[in-house]
């Protein structure tokens, strides 16, 4: 997905510059890169907004224009505000159309694992995997099959499809795992008491 959005070139400096900036409605930004000279920019609020809402748990270039000149880039960082959550500054990295990159790609899980129909449950232990590619080369998503695991098995990095990228993170890390269930114990019974007795029986 690629969004196109316009910039302005920044030079404050200043704490004080940068809050004016953003009490009237803007995000400082930087945009930077192996083969780009970093330049300070800034983005009206609501038109960023807009696209970052859309961008949610999907892999997004933006296309920005300063002046006449435009950078592909990869929002690499992003600084939130603890209270408010309001986006305050946001990083983007220049991406070169012919250099490999490295970026998170959300991976998919297909099918209902054999384990979970006879009473296992499954424990998804992670979602993202680390690639480098092409931009080209880049897959929206990295789909898995699943439907064969069963209780006790496991699904491992190295075991995904192979594609046009490297993987980046160790090979024996789960992605997947079914376990059995758990079994309650039983519960104890309480002993009885014994009989008290009164002073005249004794």
């Amino acid at each position: 997905m690629i969004f196109k959005i316009d910039a302005a070139q920044r030079t404050t400096q200043k704490k004080s510059d940068v809050a004016k900036l953003r009490k009237d409605g803007f995000i400082p930004a930087i945009v930077y890169g192996p083969d780009t000279e970093p330049i300070s920019i800034t983005l009206d609020k609501t038109d960023f907004m807009k696209l970052y809402k859309k961008s949610f748990g999907e892999l997004v270039f933006y296309n920005i224009k300063v002046g006449k000149k435009s950078y592909h880039t990869l929002m690499k960082d992003r600084q939130i505000h603890p209270v408010t959550r309001e986006v305050l500054h946001v990083d983007f990295m220049a991406i070169p159309h012919d250099s490999k990159i490295d970026v998170e790609i959300p991976v998919k899980f297909v099918g209902t694992p054999i384990g979970t129909k006879t009473g296992g449950t499954m424990d998804v232990v992670q979602r993202i995997l680390h690639i480098q590619c092409l931009e080209k080369d880049m897959p929206e998503d990295i789909e898995v099959d699943i439907s064969h695991l069963e209780v006790g098995e496991a699904l491992h990095v190295h075991q995904i499809p192979v594609g046009n990228w490297t993987v980046k993170d160790n090979p024996d890390t789960t992605l997947v795992t079914i376990h059995a269930k758990k079994i309650e114990a039983a519960p104890v019974a309480a002993e009885p008491k014994p009989e008290e007795t009164t002073p005249e029986e004794k």
